[in-house]
């Protein structure tokens, strides 16, 4: 049997009392915490509730956070297109002045060449012996001249020389001459060395040429040369013109003298020059366009 003097003793009032009051306060406190929770959850029309991790608003602006952050991706501008080049205006070019017509070309060296007679007389040596004089010019559609003689040169004399031959027809004559002269002459143009030497040497090209093709046997006619020099007449040339070739050509002719003497003691030189200046004399010429006293020279060798 329970021997309740044992038990112990019932708390006093006033502990009663705080004990319910503890108790009425944790219970106070948790329908609180029921109540604010509810709050917190409480649900508003186009809200799913309050905290910003639930709300509509932070799911809008989380789903199109990656629409804007790809809209804010910076994109390569457009290359600017160049600017349209503008042309210059290029000025209306004047008519260009009608093309003067080429000249013709110069005929070919010697073309239809031939040897043309210019002059016969008669010449006397100081002993009274007379001799013969026939000159001739060699010709074609041009004469010797200043601008072509160094083409003139190139080309040579022979060919030409043996077709003025053939056509001279003088027949089985021509070898019983007793000497056949070249000519070699210059005109004013140039310096007087220049010219002294070109004299000499066309008159020498000149015998070289008619040497080799006379019609006869080998040393049957004596060839010589007459250098006359330069031509000591100046020549009066076109305006702006200098110095003018085509003027001078008859100064520079392509001559030779056949001379045929009955007595073979005759001075050929002297014969020769005491019969042109009788011819110039008389006012007739040996050489076309030219006096053979108007030469530096008169050198027969």
């Amino acid at each position: 049997m329970t021997d309740y003097y044992d038990l112990p003793a019932r708390p006093p009032k006033e502990k009663r009392d705080r004990l319910w009051l503890l108790l009425l306060l944790f219970l106070l406190l948790f329908l609180l915490a029921l109540a604010a929770t509810a709050w917190s959850l409480r649900l508003k029309p186009g809200e799913l509730a309050q905290d910003p991790l639930l709300s509509t608003t932070s799911l809008r602006a989380e789903s199109t956070a990656p629409v804007q952050a790809l809209a804010q991706v910076p994109t390569a501008a457009p290359e600017p297109e160049p600017e349209p080049v503008v042309e210059a205006e290029v000025p209306a070019s004047e008519p260009e002045p009608a093309a003067e017509p080429a000249p013709e070309p110069p005929p070919p060296l010697f073309s239809d060449v031939r040897w043309r007679e210019t002059a016969r007389f008669t010449g006397t040596d100081t002993a009274g012996r007379s001799a013969e004089f026939t000159a001739y010019v060699l010709v074609g559609d041009e004469t010797w001249t200043y601008a072509r003689a160094d083409a003139i040169f190139a080309s040579g004399l022979s060919e030409p020389v043996e077709t003025a031959f053939d056509k001279l027809e003088l027949g089985a004559g021509i070898c019983a001459l007793s000497r056949v002269i070249s000519v070699g002459a210059a005109s004013v143009e140039g310096t007087s060395a220049q010219n002294t030497f070109l004299s000499h040497a066309r008159g020498h090209a000149l015998k070289f040429a008619i040497t080799e093709n006379l019609p006869c046997e080998p040393g049957a006619v004596p060839t010589s040369v007459l250098d006359l020099g330069y031509n000591r007449q100046d020549v009066v040339c076109p305006e702006g013109e200098a110095p003018c070739p085509d003027v001078s050509a008859p100064q520079r002719p392509i001559a030779m003298i056949l001379t045929a003497a009955e007595d073979p003691e005759t001075d050929i030189g002297e014969a020769l020059r005491n019969g042109i200046a009788a011819h110039e004399g008389a006012g007739s010429s040996v050489f076309p366009g030219v006096k053979v006293s108007d030469y530096s020279a008169f050198d027969l060798r």
